[in-house]
């Protein structure tokens, strides 16, 4: 496979990746369990489970952390 045919098919496979993660993001919810969707604005496209990371993150602190998070660009 040539370079310019790993680079096209990498392109491919990352806009079915961030075509996944837009139907995902349209819907506002995680699709692991449930709660909303928040973006990240430290890098382009980055959206997170409102449960993601330590308990000073979450959205509600009391409720287990959850570990979803994607990028739509």
């Amino acid at each position: 496979m040539t370079r310019k045919e790993q680079r096209e098919e990498h392109k491919h496979k990352m806009d079915e990746i961030h075509a996944v993660a837009q139907a995902i993001v349209v819907t506002g919810k995680c699709p692991d369990c449930g709660r909303a969707l928040k973006r990240n604005l430290s890098i382009a496209g980055w959206w997170q489970c409102e449960q993601y990371g330590s308990e000073q993150f979450r959205a509600d602190p009391s409720k287990p952390s959850c570990d979803f998070q994607c990028f739509t660009e």
